[in-house]
């Protein structure tokens, strides 16, 4: 199964990390260019077992998006799967582990399948080499801004 990967470095405590990534209001910061959160369904804080959902709007498509807190260990882990997406597989790591002088790095590494039972690989090359990496780029920089700007209880 595919799995791509992507860390960086954030001025946050991993506790910090944690709680932002935990609370489903802070969807919309991270809401890649050209996506639009409809709505969210989720309750304030991540528990193991709980679903959650969120509808975007992505150019012309509206995608609905069921999601399950898989793993919720503060301050270092959320594990999140898909329940019903737009793939046919989903398991997305969050890790938040402490860097030096007070910052964090943030690893988020999904394995995921395609829709497609025959998109083979080069529908995985396209997704790993193209679509996360701007995707989880966007997800980062607004991480690293969400922070930079005095936006969190620091």
């Amino acid at each position: 199964m595919p799995v791509f990967t992507l860390a960086s470095k954030i001025a946050a405590t991993p506790a910090e990390l944690f709680h932002f990534h935990q609370d489903p209001n802070n969807l919309r910061a991270l809401a890649t260019p050209g996506m639009r959160l409809l709505d969210i369904q989720a309750a304030p804080t991540a528990r193991p077992g709980e679903e959650f959902s969120v509808t975007v709007r992505q150019g012309p498509l509206t995608l609905r998006w069921t999601g399950r807190w898989e793993k919720v260990e503060p301050p270092h882990l959320l594990v999140d799967t898909g329940v019903r997406c737009p793939f046919r597989h989903w398991r997305h790591e969050h890790v938040f582990r402490p860097g030096v002088n007070g910052d964090s790095i943030l690893t988020d590494r999904v394995e995921f399948a395609l829709p497609w039972h025959r998109g083979g690989p080069a529908g995985d090359w396209f997704a790993l080499n193209f679509v996360f990496p701007a995707m989880f780029a966007a997800r980062h920089a607004a991480t690293r801004d969400y922070f930079a700007t005095g936006v969190s209880s620091r």
